[in-house]
């Protein structure tokens, strides 16, 4: 320790803020864990579905427990916070991680195929983990190859307020965002049609006690046929919760925007903080053992690619505006992630409605645009790819060429 050590504020605030995300984090993973094992005598449980989000909780908990430590040498006044680090990426980890994808799917598809209960809630929960977090691994290591991500504790920071604060803050205020939408959705349509509001009224108690998902299909198909109510869930999901979680995912990058040595640093940190994102939403996602299983977690695994194509946007605009006064990338970085993300969205909800088509009896309507979307979202997701292995060259390339010697590869 530095004998000239002082209190390190912002060091000792996070682990606080980790502390109270870890409670939390804790006592969710212990409760879905004795609900997974209750539904395994039940006959219409989803045991291993529950457990899968029980596991994913205790991994956030492990990984946070990692970051407080790191944080810790920091707040402690360890010299060894301050080591520099660039993330262990090499091409031979490609063919690692597909390997590993192929067979955790495959081995998954085979226990959810053999019907046994015990059988998929002992091997789904550690599979899924194999097909989720090695992608992120590998689009990290690309998009960060060759940049330096800063000293350990602020890495490490950045990483464990993502996972925990981040995604708090974003799922507060889209709530209330939603629940700010359907409260003037109501007034507005009390006012101008009360009829259609009195129907909504009396078909919302009929849904309380409704489980069977055809029966809700039917019940509520008249309104999946109505453009306004798509384009409101369109303008929702496509453009509000986009704009929401792209200001907020690189909440650290924010906190740590003076600090940052250049925009090649905030682009890795904001990518960092989306892989962060991605993991806690991916994993609590994938929580179904039922056959949709394999289709699940592939599609989920394939998301982390937006967030940190995203986020690194984002991360790169703020070490610009802060670092170098180039105000105007700020907004121009945002704005490219949100619309990056707004059309994946709307592809994704597109394709959703459209699936609807023949249930709500208007396929000739929603169907005739499944091709499209589908064809937007093949072509995103290469495209994602591409921006973000050129971004990594660009980076490389203007990245101060002074780089202190204390670094750890």
């Amino acid at each position: 320790m530095n004998p000239t050590y002082k209190p390190h504020w912002p060091s000792i605030l996070i682990l606080i803020a980790f502390a109270i995300s870890a409670a939390f984090i804790f006592l969710i993973a212990a409760i879905l864990g004795v609900g997974s094992l209750m539904d395994m005598f039940s006959p219409d449980g989803d045991p291993a579905g529950g457990m899968i989000i029980s596991l994913a909780f205790g991994f956030e908990f492990l990984l946070l427990g990692v970051c407080a430590a790191f944080v810790l040498q920091k707040a402690i006044g360890r010299d060894s916070a301050d080591r520099l680090i660039r993330f262990p990426y090499a091409r031979w980890q490609i063919l690692l991680v597909l390997g590993l994808i192929f067979v955790a799917v495959l081995l998954g598809t085979l226990a959810v195929n053999l019907g046994s209960k015990w059988l998929a809630w002992l091997f789904l929960p550690i599979l899924t983990l194999f097909v989720i977090v090695p992608p992120l691994w590998l689009v990290f290591g690309l998009g960060t190859r060759g940049i330096q991500l800063g000293p350990r504790w602020q890495v490490f920071s950045v990483f464990g307020l993502a996972m925990t604060v981040g995604p708090a803050l974003m799922t507060v205020l889209e709530v209330l965002l939603l629940v700010g939408l359907i409260v003037l959705a109501g007034v507005f349509i009390a006012l101008r049609q009360p009829d259609l509001f009195a129907e909504i009224m009396r078909l919302g108690k009929l849904l309380e006690h409704e489980t069977d998902p055809a029966v809700l299909i039917r019940m509520t198909a008249p309104y999946f046929q109505k453009p306004a109510f798509i384009w409101v869930v369109l303008g929702y999901i496509a453009l509000l919760v986009p704009m929401i979680e792209e200001l907020f995912k690189p909440l650290a990058v924010w906190v740590f925007a003076r600090k940052l040595s250049s925009p090649a640093q905030g682009f890795a940190l904001g990518m960092l903080s989306g892989a962060a994102f991605a993991l806690v939403e991916s994993l609590n996602a994938s929580g179904d053992g039922s056959m949709s299983w394999p289709v699940i977690v592939l599609v989920r695994a394939g998301t982390g690619l937006l967030h940190m194509t995203a986020s690194g946007l984002v991360g790169w605009g703020i070490a610009s505006a802060f670092q170098q006064k180039r105000i105007l990338r700020l907004p121009a970085a945002y704005f490219a992630a949100v619309a990056i993300h707004g059309v994946w969205n709307a592809c994704a909800v597109g394709l959703g409605f459209a699936s609807l088509g023949e249930s709500i009896g208007r396929p000739e309507w929603l169907a005739q645009f499944a091709p499209a979307l589908l064809g937007g979202m093949l072509v995103l997701g290469p495209g994602m790819l591409i921006v973000l292995v050129a971004c990594n060259r660009k980076l490389q390339a203007v990245e101060p060429m002074r780089q202190p010697l204390q670094e750890v590869q």
